[in-house]
Formats: structure tokens, sequence, C-alpha cells
């Protein structure tokens, strides 16, 4: 299929603003006008407007307010009774791969129990834009707020907040320490017309956290022209892995700027750094080798926790990496798999040169077996320009056979793919087409056996976007976040064996009225293992 970049200022707006979260644009339904109802302020303001006074949000403090609820702060909210998830409405043609939507069974805890599912809130803006005589309505991105976690029951909902302005998602995979990155700078600036978030804004911190509560503690600060610029954790939080980036000469909230810095997979600005949380060892890896780009792309860490799989930026183009982090040793996959042919890797299919800003994404099997690519392509419509067709192209390395197979034009773009812990199948979040409301609001998951064959779509969300997505470490559920045209956020689960889905929590739970002009949505962060605190 042949690649079209989109010609016009407003869809290349709309594909940076897609490419800064993993979030994209959606739309709200032109027909209705955008109410606006009271919501919850669960970050500081700004300092140009109004402050929160300090007690505010405060569990313990005796006002039941922002994302505070019966569950999540028992002392200021009384409790109130559980209300029972509704089912999904049956189709008149129902199709066999579509699941029901219900929960366990009363007294059953279902499989998975003892895990718990950590999520990021965030607010977007809903904006329009005239092109070619046409009204496009966009849902876009604008900042991150607080974070939680909550039981799969679902009971012991907890908001954790967080310091200053988030400039990540939170991460962790055991329930002692939480990770994230923000700034006491305001990084919503206004570029073009539109608030767009500043990746590279200044003062930001590294935190590290404590689930049992207490002040945040530094891991990295921020200095004349370096700067936190991503963060992951590997199996059980036994180490941290996060860059070292230097800070781009431009100013960051230009267009260029954008680019140049958190999208652009051509510079080398970064390095890796590794700590082993229960010795505080560090070492440091491809020292500035790699960017912000390149671990969002791939950044993988082993089920045993011993290395992280990435890829370096080289001068004539990039390498696949395997980093061990107690030791920062380098081995590249030309050592790792000798056998197969990797100067016939194409690297322009994955990270185009000009005129394309959609680069692919990297996972590889927990066997280490296989990788698996994915990258979307946007084609434009002239005749709709609130419309783009959305197709994805697929790429299996099979280091094991020494094969490489490629499948063009797939159905829809890719949101977020992970393997399932077994290494039998991997799952895809895909969503149906691109553009604004209503021509791309169909989103499913669809998993594959190891080859890249289709086995069966679990879920279908019509009306809806599915944005991130995650297997549970004994790989019998995926976890989910979705939103449909009511601006509400869901976090929701599939009992894979069953295809049974059932929601966990939603943006109304956890106090957020719906605001048609400030949208707040759930994002699945990460599953979490251990005993929660008494």
């Amino acid at each position: 299929m042949k690649r079209l970049s989109v010609p016009t200022l407003a869809f290349t707006l709309l594909a940076i603003s897609s490419l800064a979260c993993s979030i994209g644009s959606t739309a709200v339904d032109s027909t209705e006008a955008p109410p606006t109802a009271a919501r919850p302020s669960p970050t500081p303001a700004p300092p140009a407007t109004n402050p929160p006074i300090e007690s505010e949000r405060r569990c313990g403090d005796g006002v039941c307010d922002g994302p505070e609820n019966s569950q999540s702060c028992p002392e200021d909210c009384a409790a109130e009774p559980l209300e029972e998830v509704e089912g999904a409405e049956e189709s008149e043609d129902p199709q066999p791969t579509k699941p029901r939507e219900e929960g366990p069974t009363d007294g059953e805890a279902g499989p998975g129990s003892d895990f718990r599912i950590l999520y990021h809130l965030t607010e977007h803006t809903v904006t329009s834009n005239q092109m070619n005589g046409e009204t496009c309505y966009l849902f876009n991105f604008r900042r991150f707020l607080d974070a939680g976690h909550i039981r799969l029951d679902p009971t012991e909902n907890e908001i954790l907040e967080l310091k200053d302005h988030p400039t990540s998602k939170v991460t962790a995979k055991a329930l002692d320490t939480y990770y994230y990155m923000s700034s006491p700078n305001d990084p919503v600036a206004e570029t073009f017309g539109m608030a767009m978030f500043n990746w590279d804004v200044e003062d930001q911190t590294l935190w590290a956290a404590g689930f049992d509560g207490g002040p945040p503690q530094q891991v990295m600060g921020s200095s004349d022209d370096r700067f936190p610029g991503a963060v992951g954790t590997g199996p059980g939080n036994a180490h941290l892995v996060y860059l070292e980036t230097r800070r781009p000469a431009q100013e960051p909230n230009q267009m260029v700027g954008a680019i140049a810095g958190k999208m652009n997979p051509f510079v080398a600005d970064s390095s890796l750094l590794l700590t082993a949380a229960a010795s505080g060892h560090a070492e440091r890896a491809l020292e500035e080798q790699t960017n912000r780009q390149l671990f969002t792309s791939f950044s993988d860490v082993s089920p045993d926790g011993r290395f992280l799989y990435t890829i370096a930026r080289r001068t004539d183009g990039f390498e696949f990496m395997r980093i061990t982090l107690d030791s920062g040793k380098e081995t590249s996959f030309t050592a790792l798999f000798p056998s197969f042919d990797w100067q016939a890797v194409d690297w322009t299919e994955f990270f185009p040169p000009s005129d394309d800003f959609s680069y692919a994404s990297f996972i590889i099997s927990p066997d280490e077996k296989r990788l698996i690519a994915y990258k979307n392509v946007f084609t434009a419509n002239l005749d709709n320009p609130c419309y783009s067709e959305a197709r994805h192209d697929l790429w299996v390395f099979d280091l094991e056979a020494n094969t490489l197979d490629h499948s063009e034009g797939r159905r829809g773009y890719v949101t977020d793919g992970q393997w399932r812990p077994d290494s039998t199948s991997f799952a895809l979040a895909i969503v149906g087409n691109s553009g604004c409301y209503p021509d791309y609001l169909d989103s499913w998951i669809d998993t594959f056996d190891p080859k890249g064959e289709k086995d069966l779509t679990l879920v279908e969300e019509a009306e809806s976007r599915i944005t991130t997505l995650g297997w549970s470490p004994d790989g019998e559920q995926i976890a989910y976040d979705v939103y449909t045209t009511d601006f509400v956020g869901r976090l929701k689960l599939i009992e894979v064996a069953r295809r049974h889905v059932h929601e966990i929590v939603n943006t109304q739970d956890l106090g957020y009225d719906v605001d048609r002009s400030a949208p707040v949505t759930l994002l699945f962060a990460d599953w979490i293992t251990g005993a929660h605190r008494p």
C-alpha cells in the first residue's frame, strides 16, 4: 500500500496530538451542544488561577470532594450501595466472537483476585476545525491528572495524588513503590491555536512514592541541559529503567521542537539509567545512543527481570539491543541471534525519514522466540477532510526459524499490543478508522497466534475508542480502557477463556461528572502484584 502524507496543517496537528500520548484524537457529536457539568480538579491549578486550599482533596479533611468516594476515603464519604454493572445489550444478529458483558458470580472472586490494576486519569479538550467547508470535531489529550489502583472485585479503590503537574503515566508492577514524572510548571501551551502538551517543560523530576503514603522521593531532577525523559519498571519493581535526556536547543513549545524532541526517532539525545531497587546499584547504558521515541517504540523487560529489549540509534540507522539490567551490558540482536539476516531489515519501513509521523512499535515474546512489529498507515480522504482511512502493517520476526513475514494493509490502526505471558498468543487493540467523530469510533481487541494469524475477536466496542491494554500476570485476563460518545472513561476486564467482560470502574464512580468542554478519561497503566496494606 502506498503511504500518503496528509497535506494539511490541521491533519499534521492531529497526527502529532495522536502520537504525543498514544491517545489520539476523537470526536464529539456535532448534533449536540456541549453542556458543561461540574467536575473535581485532581491536580493543583496553574498559579494564574485560583489555587485550591491546602486541605482540599485530602482524605481525612472531613470533606468528601475531588476524587474521594466511599471506597477511596470512607472517613470523609458515607458508604453508598454498590451499583450493579449492566450487561451489554444483545445484538439482533450476535456474533460468536462477541462476549457477554458481566462480572464474577456473587461470592466468586474470579481469576487473578490477588492482582490490582494501576490506572491514570487524563483530561482532554474538545475543539473544532473548519476544513473545506466541513466542521471537524476533535477530542485531544490535554494533561495527566492523578492516578489510582483498584482490586478486580472492585474494592479498595485508592487515589494516588501526584505531585505538581504529571508529565508521564504512573508506572509500577508491585504494591510497594510507584514512579512518575512531573513539573511545577504547567506543561500545557497554546501552539497554532491548539492546547499542546509540552513534553520538554522545564524542571521535570522523576519521583518514587510509596503506596503506603508519605511524600515522594526524588530519583532524578533537571539541570540546565538534562532532564528525565521516560520511565519504566521491571517485574516486581526489581529494576527502575529511565532515560536521561539532553534538552533540545529550540523552543520546546514550537511545532518543530515537539517533533525534534519527544517524537523524533532520529536524534541521539538520551541515555539509559538502570537502578536495582534492593541495592540501589545504578548502571548506565546506550550513552546518548537512544531517544524517547525509541524507548516508546520498544522497551520490554524480560519476565525474569534480567534484560531490557530496546533500540539504539546509530549513525547509519538503528539496532535492536538487549541490555542486562544488573550490569548495563549491551548485546546486539546480531550477536544474540546470529543466524537471522538483520541486514535485510529495512528500517525506513519502521521509521520513515520524512512526511510520516507514525512510527512502528515492537513487542518481543516472553520466551524470546518472536518479535512482533506493527505500524499504522493513514490515508487522507480529500472528499471528506474529517476522515482518513486507517490501516496497519504487521511484521513477525521468527527468531528460531530466522524468517521475517510482513502483512500489509490490515484493517484499522493499532493503539496497543502485548504478548500473553506464556508466549502462545498476542493481543492488539485496534480502532477502525481515523479522523473526526463519528468516522472512527469503533474498536476491538483481537488475539493472534505466534505467527500473526488471527485467533478471535475478544471484545468489540461500538462507537468507542480503546487506548491501552495489558495481560494479567497469569495470562487469564486482559484489562483495557475505553471511552465513548458519552465522555465517560471506563476500565474493563476480559476473562479470556470465557470471553466475558465486566466494567471495573469509570470516571463517574471516581467523582468526575461529564464535562464536555474538558472530558476526563481513564488510562490502563499496569498490573501490580502484592498484598495491600491492612
